[in-house]
């Protein structure tokens, strides 16, 4: 099941007894969260049939304990617990949701972490007609454009393919970051609602000169007086460009410019589909691949693990960010 199949479900009434959504895309468990939360009961349904729990701050038996109880002049009981991946005793679970309370909806959000598929929970879960499981993934980064657009649509906004590839570049692979953007575009357009690059740029404070795509695509080229300018900037303005996350977006660049390199078959559309990136992002990939050996690939690798370690104060004294990119640079392009 996705997450639109689940919405239209909801919608439409069916509500399961037990969900459990698990797997390494938070955004999507928690908006399934919400949305069992908004279509199963009416606000004023709330005092006295939803608990929402966290699982740092419960058990499983305090869990059983309000997902027994009836609905008071409501339909259904509704229990949500999230953070369930703190949960200490989750398996405890497994004798309700063999025989759930049919008048109640319990949902477990599992974040950064997917259901033992060896113990009893899962097993309970595979052999109940009442319980649903949904392992939400991540999506992959040539997905992520054509997901703006339609969460866009969803507001009313209409993106060009240029604003959503710089809102996806701005904001990275955070999908949470990339609503509240969104979101805080529809407020600041009104009536009118056409998003273009500039919107973007004007919006996010991004800027499509001086940023990490930016950069990749200077050093790809390994043009020396562009990559030094760029980061230059970006040292200058550390709270916007963490180094971090520079070094995170350098390291799958140059990481999967050399998986590249092993690839015999070089149809673009071959490759973006083995790489999980769009035909866009590939060009830089090879670029690299073709200004850059696969022995020098390797130990730019090794680069860019020690900058990393630099940047978290894991290798001898703090450095500032600048210093810490510029000597990463001059490694890279000599």
């Amino acid at each position: 099941m996705t997450i639109e199949s689940l919405s239209f479900e909801l919608k439409a009434g069916k509500f399961m007894p037990v969900y459990i959504f698990d797997g390494d895309e938070p955004f999507f468990i928690d908006r399934a969260l919400e949305m069992i939360l908004e279509e199963s009961l009416q606000e004023n349904e709330r005092d006295f049939n939803l608990n929402v729990l966290y699982g740092r701050d419960t058990d499983a038996l305090t869990i059983i304990s309000h997902a027994k109880r009836y609905p008071m002049m409501s339909e259904r009981n509704v229990v949500i617990v999230r953070e369930a991946q703190d949960l200490k005793d989750i398996e405890l679970l497994s004798s309700y949701v063999e025989s759930p309370q049919t008048s109640t909806v319990l949902a477990l959000g599992l974040k950064g972490k997917k259901i033992d598929k060896r113990k009893a929970l899962f097993k309970s879960l595979k052999n109940n007609s009442t319980a649903i499981h949904i392992e939400f993934k991540k999506i992959y980064e040539n997905q992520i454009s054509s997901w703006i657009n339609s969460e866009a649509t969803a507001l009313g906004l209409n993106m060009s393919s240029k604003a959503c590839i710089l809102l996806f570049e701005s904001m990275g692979s955070d999908l949470s970051r990339i609503i509240h953007e969104l979101k805080k575009l529809s407020s600041y357009l009104g009536n009118n609602n056409n998003v273009t690059a500039e919107v973007i740029e004007k919006v996010t404070g991004f800027s499509r000169e001086f940023n990490n795509f930016e950069l990749i695509k200077a050093l790809a080229s390994k043009n020396l007086t562009k990559s030094y300018r760029i980061a230059k900037s970006m040292g200058d303005n550390p709270k916007r460009n963490p180094i971090i996350v520079t070094i995170s977006i350098l390291f799958s660049n140059f990481s999967k410019s050399l998986v590249y390199s092993d690839i015999e078959d070089k149809n673009p559309k071959n490759i973006s589909a083995k790489l999980k990136i769009s035909e866009y992002a590939l060009r830089d990939i090879a670029l690299i691949n073709q200004n850059y050996s696969r022995h020098k690939l390797i130990r730019i690798i090794g680069y860019l693990r020690d900058a990393d370690g630099q940047a978290k104060g894991m290798s001898g004294p703090n450095l500032k960010d600048g210093t810490i990119l510029n000597e990463l640079l001059f490694k890279i392009l000599y």
